[in-house]
């Protein structure tokens, strides 16, 4: 279940995919030759980095290095990391929906900053296609992406270009939905943080692309 793709550092490649991309221009230098990358199953060793390159990809949602040691544990099937020179670049997690067996969940997918615009976002979702939806028989990938998150949008609907499949987009959750209750100070533990940074009251909306059959 490992893939070999060849990728340009973000220096000779266009800035975009996936969450936490910035748009940009192509380098007008001559490009490098590729390097290549490992796509493989997501391992129990790989949770901190995993949880390190989240948090190196803003604005994805940052969450506990403990619920990505679960996806280790639990999710081995259905989350990819890409490794490049030992170190992981790359990384997609989700899981099939319990109440809809056909359906793959694609929960976050993170690309390092200076693999950003290689392509890599593109082949990680290749890897899902191949080895989750066609290979465990599923028909349908769902995700959830933000209405001012242009950069996913692209990347998600190139991959139902590229697939000949159909894409969907419904609201799903509300910024209401999603706004964070924040406690007043004198009953947050002492951290050292103000309330707001301790729970963002902020956050926006999300929208569902369900993308299939296939």
């Amino acid at each position: 279940m490992e893939t070999s793709v060849s990728t340009l550092p973000s220096s000779a490649a266009r800035q975009h995919d996936t969450c936490g991309i910035a748009s940009g221009q192509h380098d007008p230098a001559p490009q490098p030759e590729p390097a290549t990358v490992q796509i493989r199953p997501l391992k129990r060793e790989d949770a901190r980095a995993l949880h390190a390159l989240v948090c190196a990809c803003p604005p994805l949602d940052v969450n506990s290095l403990y619920a990505y040691a679960l996806l280790a544990l639990h999710h081995t099937s259905t989350c990819f990391v890409a490794v490049r020179d030992g170190q992981l670049c790359g990384a997609v997690t989700g899981y099939v929906k319990p109440s809809q067996p056909d359906t793959y969940f694609l929960w976050q997918i993170a690309i390092a900053p200076n693999q950003q615009g290689s392509g890599l976002g593109s082949a990680l979702l290749d890897h899902v296609a191949r080895y989750c939806l066609q290979q465990q028989n599923l028909q349908f990938l769902e995700t959830t992406i933000s209405p001012g998150n242009a950069a996913s949008q692209r990347l998600f609907g190139r991959f139902a270009q590229r697939h000949q499949v159909a894409c969907q987009q419904r609201p799903l959750l509300s910024s209401e939905e999603l706004q964070a209750v924040v406690l007043p100070e004198t009953s947050l533990p002492e951290q050292g943080l103000p309330p707001q940074e301790l729970c963002p009251p902020a956050h926006e909306a999300e929208d569902l692309y369900r993308i299939g059959p296939w």
